[in-house]
């Protein structure tokens, strides 16, 4: 099946939080010990990250009526 670019770039994306947040958690006592500044911009990245993410999650709801959490919750109806 073929999908739009958006589709590819929302997979990709998602895939790299998935990875980011798998090497925060083996990596975390390194990353811990850095100065405050750069925990606040790696906080701030990773915020901004998943922010596009979630929006991407909005256009795909709306414009291909896409739920990923349909697979786990019925929905009532």
């Amino acid at each position: 099946m073929i999908h739009t670019p958006s589709v590819y770039a929302h997979t990709i994306n998602g895939g790299l939080l998935l990875v980011a947040t798998l090497y925060l958690a083996l990596y975390f006592s390194r990353i811990i010990s850095r100065d405050p500044y750069q925990i606040l911009v790696l906080i701030l990245l990773f915020s901004i990250a998943s922010g596009i993410h979630g929006l991407s999650h909005i256009g795909m709801e709306y414009v291909y009526n896409y739920n990923p959490l349909s697979l786990f919750i019925k929905k009532q109806e």
